[in-house]
């Protein structure tokens, strides 16, 4: 589990900085939204099981809502 936070943090730092260049999602959302979209995003991508983690997007303080929107919109970017 560790390596995959690992990994997902150094994903979601990328994700940031490609955004801030290309997009204004950093306009629309506060910076832990993004992080837990673009986490989300990877997790999806990775065919990762979430079911047993639900309670980690209210560590991000966000919704089902906000994650899909930010999703959908860093699928658009790439």
């Amino acid at each position: 589990m560790c390596w995959l936070l690992v990994v997902l943090a150094h994903f979601i730092k990328a994700i940031i900085l490609f955004c801030r260049l290309r997009s204004s999602l950093w306009l629309q959302f506060k910076p832990h939204h993004i992080a837990a979209g673009a986490a989300y995003l990877a997790a999806k991508l990775l065919n990762f099981d979430l079911a047993f983690y639900q309670n980690i997007w209210q560590e991000f303080e966000t919704t089902p809502a906000i994650l899909q929107d930010v999703s959908e919109q860093l699928m658009e970017l790439f």
